[in-house]
């Protein structure tokens, strides 16, 4: 069902030692969990990687008009700890945008991969006042913005005890939160009418 895992925080291809998932080597980030993705989503695909994970799989509810599921990446097999969901469709303000939703434990990097920010958690990111929030599942999730490059916007928080990260292309896409989004956990329900489409740009780290 996976492609060749890749590094959460470049991108880079990963080599996995048989029989042993849970850790690979980068040549520039060290020991890490290895991220494994789908070349095509599915509604199947999407079920076996959620069955027994440990985070969340957030996706808008409902999905923006025009908008579709474009891949699903997650880190850690069996129990992923973290699960990143890539959604494609118009952007706000004319063109085409991508939406990459990231819930993970601490520590593992992935939200910071897609942030292109160096470390493996946000830590001193996260000062002052919130700059945006979403409803996650019935929780609201505060959500401070990230200093990043003007490629992008990436904004993280905190649901259900682990990290909630959106990273938008391009800047511009941050404007789908001008108005509060609300998710769903894939976990609770993989509903079979939800859109998927091929894969977008940046569903890997890197891009």
């Amino acid at each position: 069902m996976s492609a060749s895992p890749v590094c959460p925080r470049c991108g880079e291809r990963l080599a996995v030692r048989p029989g042993d998932t849970a850790q690979a080597w980068c040549h520039l980030h060290g020991a890490v969990t290895p991220l494994h993705h789908t070349a095509l989503i599915a509604h199947d695909a999407i079920a076996a990687v959620t069955a027994d994970a440990r985070v969340p799989a957030w996706v808008p509810d409902p999905v923006p008009a025009g908008w579709s599921v474009t891949g699903m990446a997650w880190g850690g097999e069996p129990g992923a700890r973290a699960i990143v969901v890539d959604c494609a469709g118009p952007a706000p303000l004319g063109g085409s945008a991508e939406l990459v939703l990231v819930a993970e434990e601490p520590g593992t990097g992935v939200g910071c991969g897609y942030a292109g920010l160096p470390g493996l958690d946000p830590g001193d990111v996260i000062t002052g006042p919130s700059s945006a929030a979403v409803d996650a599942a019935g929780q609201r999730a505060p959500l401070w913005a990230v200093p990043t490059t003007d490629d992008r916007a990436a904004f993280v928080g905190e649901a259900y005890g682990v990290w909630l990260w959106l990273v938008m292309w391009p800047m511009s896409a941050a404007w789908l939160l001008a108005e509060e989004l609300e998710l769903i956990d894939l976990r609770e329900r993989v509903y079979p009418d939800l859109p998927l489409g091929p894969p977008s740009e940046h569903l890997l780290p890197g891009r």
